[in-house]
């Protein structure tokens, strides 16, 4: 009969090895973050705001990217109100970035996703315009 300090120390090597044997998690892009704004300069946005006026015609989707492999795909999901009406793949080529899309918007509830190559969402972007 096996002694319990053997039978312990048996569970734990087995443990060990099968811990060992465990293949790491592929991750994909991190959103560090994503805002609506009026412009993009000096790839920063300017004017981040939550409600835009309809004069402002176009609102921008601007999204830090962290990616450990590379390169890879991200996606601007534009929606007005529950509607999609505008898709844009953006390519991340560096492990750490900024990118942005841009639409002309009228009056209504916005929403942008910021989705990965399979279609999660990996961040939203909501704003208004009045």
């Amino acid at each position: 009969m096996k002694s319990l300090g053997s039978v312990l120390a048996s569970l734990f090597l087995l443990a060990t090895l099968a811990v060992g044997q465990e293949k790491p998690a592929v991750s994909g892009p991190k959103i560090e973050k994503a805002v609506a704004a009026t412009a993009v300069e000096n790839r920063e946005p300017t004017g981040e705001s939550k409600e835009f006026e309809a004069s402002i015609g176009t609102v921008y989707c601007w999204t830090k990217v962290a990616a450990e492999t590379v390169p890879a795909t991200i996606k601007h999901v534009w929606y007005e109100g529950e509607k999609q009406v505008f898709e844009k793949p953006l390519e991340i080529k560096l492990p750490s970035t900024r990118t942005w899309s841009a639409k002309s918007v009228k009056s209504g509830s916005w929403r942008v996703d910021v989705t990965d190559e399979a279609g999660k969402v990996l961040a939203s972007v909501s704003f208004t315009v009045k």
